[in-house]
């Protein structure tokens, strides 16, 4: 049976509403940069040039415009998805606690200060945007910095195709969340039970 050591978070829609609480302000903020209708921007875009791509090819200047707005880094109070604060106290401690997260590093930094959840992390990696490479290389240098194996290790997210398939490709465990919930996460991390 596996004991888990470490556990690796995303914050983005698997610790706060990013998507419900912070998207509909980010794409109005945008959209009147550029002086367009929201409703022309992609909302399932992660990065500005992916929320922008339905105008087609911009000019420099409303390029930039663009991006200053979509990462503007004044954040609103955010509150945890529920039972996310609970998780991390429960586990706080008894495990090593790392979020990697990949934003603008003023704006991560920001949200993450602003949903009160920062001092329980034991690291906290930014991964700017344009910055190259993944969340895998994050998650290897936090395992090989802490001695942890990669089976001894959890991640917790919520995206199949970024920090999830990375946590696959490594060996270690993952969670997606909405769809296992935090009070499972805690039981099958404590009771040992590899996913």
């Amino acid at each position: 049976m596996t004991r888990f050591r470490a556990a690796v978070f995303d914050l983005d829609d698997t610790l706060v509403d990013t998507k419900g609480a912070l998207l509909p302000d980010a794409l109005r903020r945008t959209a009147a940069a550029l002086g367009v209708d929201a409703a022309r921007l992609d909302p399932a875009g992660k990065r500005v040039e992916e929320v922008v791509a339905p105008l087609g090819p911009l000019p420099p200047a409303l390029q930039a415009a663009a991006a200053a707005a979509w990462y503007a880094p004044d954040v609103p109070p955010l509150e945890p998805l529920p039972g996310m604060r609970e998780l991390l106290e429960r586990l706080r401690g008894r495990l090593l606690l790392f979020l990697v997260t990949r934003g603008d590093p003023a704006r991560q930094a920001r949200k993450l200060a602003r949903c009160g959840l920062a001092p329980c992390f034991d690291r906290v990696v930014i991964r700017p945007i344009g910055a190259p490479g993944s969340k895998a290389d994050d998650f290897r240098a936090l395992l090989a910095e802490h001695g942890v194996a990669p089976e001894e290790c959890a991640v917790i997210g919520d995206d199949p195709d970024d920090e999830l398939a990375h946590a696959a490709a490594l060996g270690c465990a993952a969670f997606r969340v909405p769809a296992t919930g935090p009070q499972e996460i805690a039981a099958r991390l404590l009771g040992g039970a590899c996913a």
